[in-house]
């Protein structure tokens, strides 16, 4: 028995030591004569990975046949013993060992070999979940504790397809019939917020979730997908595989074919991945790249980001004319960054459209079942004001993609507009199924529970909105209409500046934060609304300086005699503190001009309410009637939806007192101070004046005292709210 120090004399004696990094010199040559043939050759990566475990397996066989063998006078003989007869290599003991070594060095090597191969397809698993979440996938060290810097840090390419990969997965995943799949925006939301797998799976209503690590080395892709059980956690199924980069869009449809695989057991009998994304890809690795980059800025969404969107978009087209997604992702882009946008138009809605269908025809003719394509083209369709195309293009894409929520939630929008307010709901519930977690999916449901009088589910829609996006101002807009529907001023007041002190830009709500000022009487707190020519006719109407404001008015007429709404502005101040005769030679002036949109529009009914006042002051009676109809459709229609909204409650007061209906209108009026109606000049409305001044005093005297209320209210808050930006 050799001691420590004994058999170290003999690896150096023997030249093991000298061998064996000789023969690790030659393993390491051979791989790189054997990864540039199989280049040149487009051999499989299975062949390269076969050699190089074999040769690095073999390892421990060199280093027993260097303690027998030694290399001298140009020939390899059995090394001596000191006696000079050689070792007895063939002895039972010996080969005994050998084989050890060798049945040893095989089965490492075989066992590196299953864990390197790419796997191929899943067979069919006994899982029992039919919904799932894609989360961002990870990037990491092909070992962990590699001394080198991740990829990531090293790899712009790696940190794009991180972001991405999990859209892409989610939209291929989308097709398959009766699988729910939870949009990627919102998973990403709440893996950025390093939840736990139960919590997201909880948050996103799924029974699975898949994510997985990824890393790119000389272009070459090596993923590792998981799935994981939703409810603890658990692993349910594994798999591994690697392309070039340019393969990324195969290796996609790969994973999503292999979860829908492993979930055969829970989908609908004969249930498959549609490939309905054939020829939108490209090969091109620089035009993919572009494309990565311009849907990072996409997802940013500010007017900067989407104009280096759009810049990227073109340039992935200018590096591959027939990438499909490219042409798609341009026309999404111009039409966001369209007039009929609100938040990044900067283009007239005609050029956009315009532009945006030539790419959208390009992208459909090179691959047609793209359900995005569609969906972009119905949001095109309605900013073109053809409503019905544009809800037939948002059913196509749904047909092919019944999980795309960005659809859902456009055709919510539509049908909302269009007055078919049960179908739009049934569309916003389905996109919030879909994408829990988007800041538009969250505020309009929020919206629609508020205006339904669900106020505490609303506060709780739009204080998840504060949680998951604390730098949105689209959460405190939420609970600013909210407190602003049951009357509470003083709180809508504060979420209003909150959201304008975060977005100053945003002229929606520095409106709505500067309108309560002025209707609360709160001039001090913003004292350049005597000056701001936005606000100062709001202003003097206010302090009742009519002269001014009548002055000011006629001056602005004259200069625009033909602004229709200019006129209707005019009549409604005349109407409140001027003159009816005024008001009704105003309003009739231009009447006829306005569009049949713009006359019914709701929750108001106008114009048209006012119109018709002014008609009957002119004794057409019958002219004014079939306003009058028109108004009570669209109200009976609003009220089919259980609203609990107090301008609809107004309207129905107005309506009835111009039908004569005094008892009704009071009713109503009591309606809507209980729901919430809060403006000052309620009963200036000469449309009211039917009803007796002893039966209105009372109502008066109620808006007056909350009015007052709310106003002391905020002048003890001031010290908490800080001054808005200018």
């Amino acid at each position: 028995m050799l001691s420590p120090k004994q058999f170290y004399q003999q690896l150096r004696q023997r030249k093991v030591l000298s061998t064996v990094l000789a023969y690790l010199i030659i393993v390491w040559l051979t791989l790189q004569v054997v990864a540039v043939v199989s280049q040149l050759l487009v051999l499989p990566a299975t062949v390269g990975n076969i050699i190089a475990i074999s040769l690095i397996a073999a390892t421990p066989l060199v280093c027993y046949l260097a303690w027998f063998y030694q290399y001298q006078q140009g020939r390899i003989q059995l090394f001596a013993n000191p006696d000079g007869r050689p070792h007895a290599m063939f002895g039972s003991r010996q080969v005994m060992v050998l084989l050890l070594i060798f049945i040893f060095s095989a089965l490492l090597a075989y066992q590196y070999y299953l864990l390197s191969r790419p796997a191929t397809p899943a067979e069919p698993l006994n899982l029992t979940a039919n919904s799932i979440a894609v989360l961002p996938f990870t990037a990491k060290n092909p070992t962990e504790n590699s001394p080198e810097p991740t990829p990531l840090k090293n790899s712009p390419e790696l940190a794009l397809l991180v972001n991405s990969l999990a859209e892409e997965i989610s939209s291929q995943l989308g097709r398959t019939p009766g699988l729910t799949v939870a949009s990627a925006n919102s998973g990403q939301v709440l893996s950025a917020q390093q939840l736990s797998v139960p919590d997201i799976a909880s948050r996103l209503q799924v029974a699975s979730l898949l994510t997985g690590t990824i890393n790119l080395q000389d272009k070459q892709l090596h993923i590792r997908v998981q799935l994981l059980d939703g409810s603890n956690g658990q692993t349910l199924w594994t798999n591994q595989l690697q392309r070039q980069l340019t393969d990324v869009f195969v290796l996609e449809s790969e994973i999503a074919r292999s979860v829908v695989n492993a979930l055969q057991a829970s989908l609908p009998q004969d249930s498959s991945l549609l490939d309905l994304s054939a020829n939108a890809s490209t090969q091109s690795a620089d035009a993919y790249i572009s494309y990565l980059k311009a849907r990072e800025q996409y997802r940013l969404q500010t007017s900067e980001a989407m104009q280096q969107a759009r810049q990227l978009f073109e340039q992935a087209i200018g590096q591959d004319p027939e990438y499909a997604l490219a042409y798609v992702g341009l026309a999404d882009t111009l039409l966001l960054l369209s007039d009929g946008s609100k938040e990044f138009g900067i283009i007239d809605v005609d050029i956009a459209t315009g532009l945006a269908k030539e790419y959208l025809d390009k992208a459909l003719i090179r691959a047609p079942q793209l359900a995005e394509a569609y969906a972009i083209q119905g949001k095109m369709l309605e900013l073109q004001q053809q409503f019905e195309p544009a809800l037939t293009a948002y059913q196509k894409a749904l047909a092919l993609n019944p999980n795309l929520a960005v659809a859902h939630m456009w055709q919510y929008l539509l049908l909302k507009q269009q007055g078919r307010y049960a179908e739009s709901l049934v569309a916003l519930e389905r996109a919030y199924q879909l994408d829990p977690v988007s800041i538009a999916v969250l505020y309009n449901r929020g919206y629609e529970q508020a205006i339904r009088g669900q106020f505490i589910e609303a506060n709780a829609s739009f204080n998840q909105l504060l949680q998951d996006f604390p730098t949105s101002p689209m959460g405190h807009a939420g609970l600013a209409l909210t407190a602003f529907h049951q009357g509470h001023l003083a709180d809508s007041l504060y979420h209003w500046q909150q959201a304008y002190h975060l977005s100053p830009e945003n002229s929606y709500y520095q409106q709505n934060y500067r309108g309560l000022l002025i209707t609360l009487n709160l001039i001090e707190l913003e004292p350049d609304l005597k000056t701001n020519s936005l606000y100062r006719s709001n202003y003097l109407l206010r302090i009742g300086d009519t002269e001014t404001l009548f002055n000011e008015m006629a001056f602005y007429l004259a200069a625009r005699p033909e602004d229709k709404w200019l006129q209707f502005e005019a009549a409604l101040y005349q109407m409140l503190l001027g003159h009816p005769s005024k008001a009704v030679d105003l309003l009739l002036q231009h009447h006829s001009s306005f569009s049949e949109d713009e006359l019914f529009a709701m929750p108001m009914c106008s114009p048209a309410i006012e119109i018709a006042w002014a008609l009957q002051q002119n004794e057409r009676k019958q002219q004014a009637d079939k306003l009058l109809v028109r108004c009570q459709q669209h109200l009976d229609a609003a009220k089919q939806n259980d609203l609990r909204d107090s301008y609809l409650n107004h309207l129905a007061a107005r309506l009835a007192a111009l039908q004569g209906n005094n008892e009704l209108a009071l009713q109503q009026l009591h309606q809507a101070m209980a729901y919430g109606w809060r403006e000052w000049w309620t009963f200036y409305d000469p449309i009211l004046h039917s009803i007796p001044t002893k039966q209105l005093a009372p109502l008066r005297q109620q808006l007056e005292n909350s009015l007052n209320e709310q106003r002391q209210l905020v002048l003890a808050r001031a010290k908490q709210l800080t001054p808005a930006k200018q």
